[in-house]
Parts: C-alpha cells; structure tokens; sequence
C-alpha cells in the first residue's frame, strides 16, 4: 500500500497549473516568494535515442539498483534549490514502495544562480564515496537555509561528514579532488546538453515527468503505469 505523501506547499497553498520548481535563468527563488511556471518539459518530451547515455551513464548515482529493473527512474536536482528539498522526501517514498522495481538514479544539476550548488553537489558526492549519499543530502537539504549564502561552505559540510560518522581525510580529500569536481561538471553539461529546464526535473525511462502540483500522485501514477499496476 502506497503511504499518503504531503504535497508540496508555497505559501501555504498547493501551487496547481505551474511547476513547482528552480528554473535556469534569474534570481534564485525561495518556496515563499515565488514558483517557476516554465521549468519542467512537458509530458510528451522523450531524450533521443542517442543522448540516452547522457541521461542514464553507467556510473551514475544510484538511490535504488535492484537486479532485474522494470523502470529506471531519473532525478535531476539542485541541493541549493528549496523545491528539490521538497521533493527528496517523495523520493524517499518512491523508494520505499517501488525500490525492489524501479532504478531510481540522481544526477546533480547545480544552477549557476545558486552560489554554493556545485560545493553542496561536491559534499554528496564525497560522501557517496563512502555510502552516504542520501544521508549527506538530506543533512544539506535540512540545513539549507544555514549554508546557502555562506563563503565557509568547505568547513560547514565538513561539520555535516563529522555529524554522520564519516572518515573526515576521505571526505575532505574525495570533496577538493578533480575526479569529483569533473562528476558535478559532467552531470551539468549533460544536463544543459538534454536542455533540463529547471530543478527538480524527473525522467521516467527517458520520458519527462509533469510536476504540475508537486502531489506524490504526479510521481506514483507513472510509476505505477509503467510497472502495469
């Protein structure tokens, strides 16, 4: 049975007939202030054939990888963008019910308008060098607000490695190395080369997924679809 998953709320109203979302261009926005209308690609645009490697690389970040996959589910997020906050719980349940089912892969998409986006992407991705992934990234998502607009962001998620029991050389080693700054890098360029418009922004075996709402439905519906449900 799926559990009923909250929505996601701007203001203290469930944003319908936009996208709930960080696009590309402009001043970064806050949940409280403003929601981008135009951020997410329509439900009818499918990645090419031949940029399916850009959008699903081998060596791409795994929140779930179960042997025989009927769906391979792609999340495009930004850890400095507040919906991508939102959307990591639903993420977490998209896990939990389908997680046996569906791959569900992250690539990192730091905006150029977020100051620290590529410093936050480097801290998950230094701590995924040890199985933290989702661990790392939900303390930079519940801590937002705390490092969004700081310039000691190198000491502040070292904070976050030491809280959740990381080997600190490693991380602090793996976080300023080149083979993690090109990951992020390469993650953005397939990102702006598959014309992503915005964090969060969900592919379904290749397919966008219309964040109209930011319901959980918009998440599980197609799910559930493609696994004949």
């Amino acid at each position: 049975m799926h559990k009923a998953v909250p929505s996601l709320i701007i203001a203290g109203l469930l944003v319908s007939g936009g996208v709930v979302s960080c696009g590309t261009s402009g001043e970064s926005s806050s949940p409280d202030t403003s929601v981008s209308a135009s951020a997410s690609p329509s439900p009818e645009v499918t990645v090419p054939a031949d940029q399916m490697d850009q959008l699903v690389p081998t060596d791409a970040r795994a929140i779930t990888n179960p042997a025989d996959p009927q769906a391979t589910l792609v999340l495009f997020t930004d850890y400095q963008c507040p919906y991508c906050a939102m959307m990591d719980p639903m993420i977490q349940q998209a896990k939990a019910d389908y997680g046996d089912e569906v791959r569900i892969l992250v690539r990192n998409y730091p905006l150029p308008k977020h100051k620290n986006a590529e410093a936050s992407a480097r801290a998950v991705e230094a701590a995924a060098e040890q199985g933290k992934l989702e661990a790392m990234a939900a303390k930079v998502f519940e801590h937002q607000e705390d490092w969004k607009n700081e310039s000691n962001t190198d000491e502040i998620f070292t904070g976050y490695a030491e809280e959740l029991g990381l080997d600190i050389e490693q991380f602090q080693s793996d976080y300023s190395s080149d083979a993690i700054k090109e990951r992020v890098a390469r993650d953005l360029q397939d990102a702006q080369d598959l014309e992503v418009p915005g964090t969060p922004t969900l592919y379904l075996d290749g397919t966008a997924v219309q964040l109209e709402t930011g319901a959980y439905s918009e998440i599980q519906k197609p799910l559930d679809n493609a696994l004949g449900k």
